[in-house]
């Protein structure tokens, strides 16, 4: 039996020099660090609750505005 092999996809490059002369340990401590601050950034977003956003909703536009004002009827003036 013949096991077909694909071939795997070219992955884009994590990082990329665009000027100067890095050696391979400087650009190794950085690629670790932006690996690491990335999985940070992915565990923390599972576990933060944010408050829904709800301006502009449909139901704020349907509900009548409920003002209280105890100085309404104050200036009232009878005849």
């Amino acid at each position: 039996m013949s096991e077909e092999t694909t071939p795997e996809a070219p992955q884009k490059p994590v990082l990329q020099v665009l000027s100067g002369n890095p050696d391979d340990s400087q650009v190794a401590a950085l690629t670790v660090l932006f690996a690491g601050l990335a999985s940070a950034a992915a565990a923390s977003a599972d576990t933060v609750e944010r408050d829904r956003n709800r301006w502009g909703s449909l139901e704020e536009r349907l509900q009548r505005p409920a003002t209280y004002n105890p100085s309404a009827f104050q200036n009232v003036s009878f005849y």
